[in-house]
């Protein structure tokens, strides 16, 4: 099994942590800081432009800011399973309870899903509106710095790796 590789052919590590793109977060960040600048330069005259949206792009300014120093979100793999973590949220995964990843869409954005009896079961209704949604009870909330298909290949590897699937590249046609 030491002979798995990641996609450029680099042996597949141990364990790997990966963050999200620091730019893609900069940029939220500045965009909300001018909405806030806008809002306050429009000021108090207009109480719900000022309040309503200055107001949420503050909060919007303060989600980004601790992403785009590289805190607080990160993505851990290991042969056990995954690890998520963002701002407000952290939760794991075991390679075995989990259906193959995939890319899905949700909005403008491509994202990774995947399935797990844990989620069906623990919430029923929600893992249903996802799948009718996205197509998979349960979605990983950034790339990480990746496209979703490189990082649905990156999750793969190691799942594969972890319940013992021969590698594809391994496999020999006959």
């Amino acid at each position: 099994m030491s002979g798995w590789l990641d996609a450029e052919g680099d042996p597949l590590p141990d364990s790997a942590e990966l963050k999200p793109d620091r730019l893609r977060w900069l940029i939220i960040f500045l965009i909300s800081a001018g909405f806030v600048a806008i809002a306050v330069w429009i000021g108090p005259s207009d109480p719900a432009l000022f309040w309503g949206a200055g107001g949420f792009f503050v909060f919007c300014g303060l989600v980004a800011a601790p992403l785009m120093f590289g805190v607080g979100a990160r993505l851990s793999l290991d042969r056990n399973g995954f690890r998520c973590q963002t701002l407000f949220r952290t939760f794991r995964r075991q390679w075995r309870e989990c259906s193959v990843f995939y890319p899905v869409s949700a909005g403008f954005r491509k994202y990774v899903g995947f399935s797990t009896p844990q989620d069906d079961t623990a919430h029923p209704n929600m893992a249903a509106a996802n799948r009718a949604l996205i197509g998979a009870s349960g979605m990983l909330p950034d790339t990480f710095g990746l496209t979703a298909d490189d990082l649905a290949d990156l999750l793969n590897r190691f799942r594969a790796r972890a319940l013992g699937v021969p590698e594809p590249d391994a496999v020999e046609d006959p």
